[in-house]
Protein backbone atom coordinates (compact mmCIF):
# COMPACT_ATOMS: atom_id res chain seq x y z
CA UNK A 1 0.00 0.00 0.00
CA UNK A 2 1.14 3.61 -0.89
CA UNK A 3 1.38 6.53 1.17
CA UNK A 4 2.30 10.20 1.40
CA UNK A 5 5.58 10.51 2.78
CA UNK A 6 6.97 14.43 2.29
CA UNK A 7 10.90 14.83 2.75
CA UNK A 8 11.53 17.32 4.98
CA UNK A 9 14.91 18.81 3.55
CA UNK A 10 12.96 18.45 -0.37
CA UNK A 11 10.42 20.93 0.74
CA UNK A 12 11.62 24.12 -1.31
CA UNK A 13 12.46 27.56 0.20
CA UNK A 14 9.42 28.92 -1.52
CA UNK A 15 7.66 26.20 -0.37
CA UNK A 16 6.76 22.72 -2.70
CA UNK A 17 3.69 21.35 -3.99
CA UNK A 18 2.87 17.61 -4.39
CA UNK A 19 -0.17 16.01 -6.21
CA UNK A 20 -0.93 12.96 -7.36
CA UNK A 21 -3.29 9.87 -6.41
CA UNK A 22 -2.95 7.63 -3.37
CA UNK A 23 -4.94 4.17 -3.49
CA UNK A 24 -8.36 3.85 -2.59
CA UNK A 25 -7.01 1.06 -0.20
CA UNK A 26 -5.32 3.67 2.71
CA UNK A 27 -9.35 4.15 3.53
CA UNK A 28 -9.72 0.43 4.61
CA UNK A 29 -13.01 0.22 3.39
CA UNK A 30 -12.81 -3.47 1.44
CA UNK A 31 -15.06 -4.90 4.10
CA UNK A 32 -17.57 -1.92 4.57
CA UNK A 33 -21.25 -2.95 4.07
CA UNK A 34 -22.13 1.05 3.10
CA UNK A 35 -19.39 2.55 1.27
CA UNK A 36 -17.43 1.80 -1.52
CA UNK A 37 -14.59 3.37 -2.70
CA UNK A 38 -14.96 3.81 -6.44
CA UNK A 39 -11.57 5.99 -7.30
CA UNK A 40 -8.29 6.71 -6.18
CA UNK A 41 -7.83 9.51 -3.38
CA UNK A 42 -6.34 12.34 -5.71
CA UNK A 43 -5.05 15.35 -3.91
CA UNK A 44 -2.80 18.69 -4.54
CA UNK A 45 -0.69 20.00 -1.53
CA UNK A 46 1.37 22.63 -1.14
CA UNK A 47 4.25 22.43 1.68
CA UNK A 48 6.16 25.06 3.24
CA UNK A 49 8.46 25.61 5.98
CA UNK A 50 7.76 28.35 8.32
CA UNK A 51 9.68 28.70 11.38
CA UNK A 52 10.03 25.16 13.39
CA UNK A 53 6.95 24.00 11.37
CA UNK A 54 5.98 22.53 8.00
CA UNK A 55 2.69 23.85 6.90
CA UNK A 56 0.69 21.81 4.50
CA UNK A 57 -2.68 22.94 2.87
CA UNK A 58 -4.42 22.03 -0.24
CA UNK A 59 -7.41 19.98 -1.30
CA UNK A 60 -8.17 15.88 -1.47
CA UNK A 61 -11.05 14.04 -3.50
CA UNK A 62 -12.44 10.58 -4.42
CA UNK A 63 -15.30 8.89 -5.70
CA UNK A 64 -17.30 6.83 -4.01
CA UNK A 65 -20.77 4.42 -3.48
CA UNK A 66 -22.88 5.17 -0.64
CA UNK A 67 -25.56 3.00 0.10
CA UNK A 68 -28.91 4.83 0.39
CA UNK A 69 -30.67 5.62 4.31
CA UNK A 70 -33.61 6.34 1.99
CA UNK A 71 -33.98 3.55 -0.69
CA UNK A 72 -30.54 1.23 0.42
CA UNK A 73 -29.38 1.51 -3.26
CA UNK A 74 -26.11 2.59 -3.85
CA UNK A 75 -25.53 5.90 -5.43
CA UNK A 76 -22.37 7.88 -6.65
CA UNK A 77 -20.88 10.83 -5.36
CA UNK A 78 -17.57 12.78 -4.60
CA UNK A 79 -15.96 13.28 -1.52
CA UNK A 80 -14.47 16.92 -1.84
CA UNK A 81 -11.95 18.15 1.13
CA UNK A 82 -11.36 21.56 -0.15
CA UNK A 83 -9.69 22.82 3.04
CA UNK A 84 -6.68 20.55 4.03
CA UNK A 85 -4.68 22.15 6.79
CA UNK A 86 -1.77 20.89 8.62
CA UNK A 87 0.97 22.16 10.99
CA UNK A 88 3.51 19.30 11.90
CA UNK A 89 6.26 20.51 14.27
CA UNK A 90 9.85 19.69 13.15
CA UNK A 91 11.68 17.92 15.62
CA UNK A 92 15.56 17.79 15.61
CA UNK A 93 16.85 14.79 12.95
CA UNK A 94 12.68 14.42 11.58
CA UNK A 95 13.59 13.95 7.81
CA UNK A 96 9.73 12.77 7.11
CA UNK A 97 6.19 13.41 7.49
CA UNK A 98 3.78 10.58 6.35
CA UNK A 99 0.17 12.41 5.72
CA UNK A 100 -1.31 9.49 4.57
CA UNK A 101 -3.59 8.65 8.09
CA UNK A 102 -4.38 12.29 8.09
CA UNK A 103 -5.64 12.09 4.52
CA UNK A 104 -7.72 8.72 5.40
CA UNK A 105 -9.19 10.97 8.41
CA UNK A 106 -10.51 13.79 6.30
CA UNK A 107 -11.94 12.08 3.31
CA UNK A 108 -13.96 9.81 6.02
CA UNK A 109 -14.78 12.48 8.02
CA UNK A 110 -16.58 14.37 4.43
CA UNK A 111 -19.03 10.88 3.84
CA UNK A 112 -22.00 12.10 5.12
CA UNK A 113 -23.81 10.47 8.81
CA UNK A 114 -27.05 9.69 6.37
CA UNK A 115 -26.09 9.38 2.62
CA UNK A 116 -29.05 9.84 0.87
CA UNK A 117 -28.93 9.96 -3.20
CA UNK A 118 -30.07 12.42 -5.15
CA UNK A 119 -33.81 13.45 -6.21
CA UNK A 120 -36.02 15.43 -8.20
CA UNK A 121 -38.33 17.83 -7.82
CA UNK A 122 -41.33 15.11 -7.16
CA UNK A 123 -39.18 13.83 -4.29
CA UNK A 124 -38.47 10.60 -6.73
CA UNK A 125 -34.92 8.76 -6.24
CA UNK A 126 -32.74 9.28 -9.02
CA UNK A 127 -30.91 5.75 -8.72
CA UNK A 128 -34.21 3.43 -7.67
CA UNK A 129 -36.83 6.10 -9.65
CA UNK A 130 -38.93 5.44 -6.05
CA UNK A 131 -40.79 7.95 -4.66
CA UNK A 132 -40.09 8.68 -0.74
CA UNK A 133 -44.07 7.71 -0.32
CA UNK A 134 -43.42 3.97 -1.85
CA UNK A 135 -40.33 3.53 0.75
CA UNK A 136 -41.41 1.25 3.86
CA UNK A 137 -39.94 3.44 6.47
CA UNK A 138 -40.89 1.41 10.20
CA UNK A 139 -43.09 3.46 12.35
CA UNK A 140 -41.70 5.12 15.36
CA UNK A 141 -41.53 3.30 18.95
CA UNK A 142 -44.48 3.80 20.73
CA UNK A 143 -43.52 6.71 23.73
CA UNK A 144 -42.05 5.22 26.82
CA UNK A 145 -40.90 2.05 25.46
CA UNK A 146 -37.51 1.61 24.10
CA UNK A 147 -33.94 0.41 25.24
CA UNK A 148 -33.93 3.05 28.09
CA UNK A 149 -36.74 1.63 30.21
CA UNK A 150 -34.49 0.22 32.41
CA UNK A 151 -32.65 3.01 33.21
CA UNK A 152 -35.88 4.91 33.66
CA UNK A 153 -36.72 2.53 36.70
CA UNK A 154 -33.33 3.07 38.19
CA UNK A 155 -33.24 4.45 41.65
CA UNK A 156 -30.11 6.26 42.90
Amino acid sequence: MSSLILHIPKISENGSVYEGELPKAILGLEEDRFIRPKSDIRYQLRAEIVSDQVIIQGWLEADLDLLCVACADFFSTNVRVSSFLRACTIHPGMETIDLTDEIREEILLEVPYYPRGERDENDVCKECGRAASELEIPPPPESGSGVWDSLNDLKL
